[in-house]
C-alpha cells in the first residue's frame, strides 16, 4: 500500500503546478509529462525550469529532485548538491513503499554521484533480494528492464545484468523510441565493453554498430578493433576513418588501424598458424615482434631479385609475387595477433620499421613493367596528314 504521505505530495505537487502554470487538469499533467520528456531527451536545458517548478511548490518527490539535480549541474548551477542532497533523503523513503524499480534506480545513482558506492550496492542487494523472492514482479517495459540491469550491474553480478540489459536495448530499438535514448546508448556501451573484455567480439561489434551518430571516438575505436578481429575489413576501416574526424589528435593511431583493416581485406584468408605447428595465441610478444620485422628485409630481398632479373616475364614475376603473399599473410596474421593482446600497432611498426608495409599496399607487389608509349612529333604528324 501507498503511504498517504507519498499519495498527499503527488497530489500537492500537481496542484501547485496548476496554481503556477495557471491552466487546467490536463495542461499541467501535459507540462509535467513535458519536462519528465524533455528530461529523458536530454534536454537539460529546458527541462530546468518545469522541475524548479515542482520543486519550488515544497513537495516534489525524490525523483524530481533527483531530475533537478542532474539539470542544475549541467548548466553548472553549485545549487545541484543541496538538490541531491534532498534527493537522498526523499528517496531512502519512498524506496520502502516503491513497487518497481524507479525509486531504486534513481537512489542507486543518487548514492554513486555522492561517492557512496557501498551504499549503492547494499540497495541493490536489497531490492534484488525482493525480485528475487517475487515480492516485486520482473519487468517486462525497457525502461525498467534497464533499471533492473544497472541494479545487478551494481551488485557486481554481470551475468544476470547482460541478461536485461540486451533485453532492455533491444526493446528500445524495436520500439523505436527515443524517449529514453541516454539509456539506450549507456546499455548498449555497457554490453559493448564487456564483449570486448571477454573478446566476445561478434557481440561488441553489433553494440557498438548500434551507436550510429551518437559514437564517441572510443566506441569508433573499440568497433575498428571489433570488426577487424571479426573479418568485416571494411567496415573497420571505415569506423576508424570516423574516429579520426572526431579526435584529430589521436589521428594517427586511428589510421593504422584503418590501414591494417585494407591490408587484411587485400590479403583474403588469413592464416591459422605462422609454421603450420603452432597456433598464434602461443607465440610470445618478442616473437610475434621479429616475425613483423623479418618481413621488412624479406621484401626487400625479393624486390632485389625481380630488379636483377634483366628481362622479368610474367611467370617469373608470378613467382616473385607467390613469395610475397607468402610473406604478407604471416605478417598479417602476426600483425592482428599483435593488436588483439593491445599493442600499440603505431608504436611498435614505427620501431620496427615496418610501418611501410602497412601503409603501401603495393610493397607487397611487383607490378608488371610499364608499358612505353609510342611518342609522335607533332610537327611530323601534321605534315603527314597535309600531304
Amino acid at each position: 500500500m501507498i503511504p498517504v504521505r507519498t499519495i498527499f505530495r503527488n497530489l500537492t505537487a500537481v496542484l501547485a503546478l496548476i496554481l503556477l502554470c495557471g491552466s487546467t487538469d490536463a495542461t499541467a499533467a501535459t507540462a509535467l509529462e513535458d519536462a519528465v520528456r524533455l528530461y529523458d531527451t536530454g534536454r537539460y536545458g529546458e527541462a530546468r525550469p518545469l522541475l524548479e517548478k515542482l520543486v519550488a511548490a515544497g513537495d516534489a518527490d525524490g525523483i524530481t529532485h533527483y531530475r533537478l539535480f542532474f539539470c542544475q549541474r549541467a548548466a553548472g548551477d553549485p545549487a545541484h548538491k543541496q538538490t541531491l542532497d534532498r534527493a537522498r533523503t526523499l528517496l531512502e523513503e519512498e524506496v520502502e513503499s516503491a513497487s518497481g524499480f524507479e525509486s531504486a534506480f534513481y537512489l542507486s545513482n543518487t548514492y554513486a554521484n555522492l561517492g557512496l558506492s557501498a551504499e549503492a550496492q547494499r540497495l541493490a542487494g536489497e531490492v534484488l533480494s525482493r525480485l528475487e523472492s517475487k515480492s516485486i514482479e520482473e519487468p517486462t517495459q525497457p525502461v525498467e528492464q534497464f533499471r533492473l540491469g544497472k541494479l545487478y550491474a551494481d551488485q557486481k553480478r554481470d551475468r544476470d545484468a547482460q541478461a536485461w540489459f540486451e533485453k532492455a536495448v533491444d526493446g528500445f530499438e524495436a520500439g523505436g523510441d527515443a524517449g529514453y535514448q541516454a539509456y539506450f546508448e549507456w546499455g548498449a556501451r555497457w554490453l559493448g565493453n564487456r564483449a570486448m573484455t571477454e573478446e566476445r567480439y561478434e557481440d561488441a561489434a553489433k553494440q557498438f554498430t548500434r551507436l550510429g551518430k551518437s559514437s564517441t571516438h572510443d566506441d569508433l575505436d573499440k568497433l575498428g578493433l571489433a570488426s577487424l578481429m571479426v573479418g568485416k575489413y571494411q567496415a573497420s576501416s571505415a569506423a576508424w576513418q570516423r574516429a579520426v574526424v572526431l579526435n584529430p589528435g589521436n589521428a594517427n593511431t586511428y589510421r593504422y588501424g584503418s590501414a591494417l583493416a585494407q591490408l587484411c581485406k587485400s590479403n583474403g584468408e588469413i592464416p591459422i598458424s605462422p609454421d603450420e605447428e603452432r597456433a598464434w595465441e602461443e607465440l610470445t610478444d618478442e616473437e610475434l615482434n621479429q616475425l613483423l620485422t623479418d618481413k621488412v628485409a624479406i621484401v626487400r630481398e625479393i624486390k632485389a631479385d625481380s630488379e636483377a632479373e634483366q628481362a622479368l616475364d610474367p611467370e617469373k614475376r608470378t613467382e616473385f609475387n607467390q613469395r610475397l603473399a607468402a610473406a604478407r599473410s604471416v605478417f598479417v596474421g602476426a600483425a592482428l595477433e599483435s593488436v588483439r593482446r593491445g599493442t600499440n600497432l603505431r608504436e611498435a611498426a614505427f620501431f620496427g620499421g615496418y610501418a611501410p608495409l602497412i601503409f603501401h599496399p603495393r610493397d607487397w607487389e611487383i607490378a608488371p613493367a610499364a608499358r612505353k608509349k609510342k611518342r609522335y612529333n607533332l610537327r611530323e604528324s601534321k605534315q603527314e596528314k597535309e600531304n
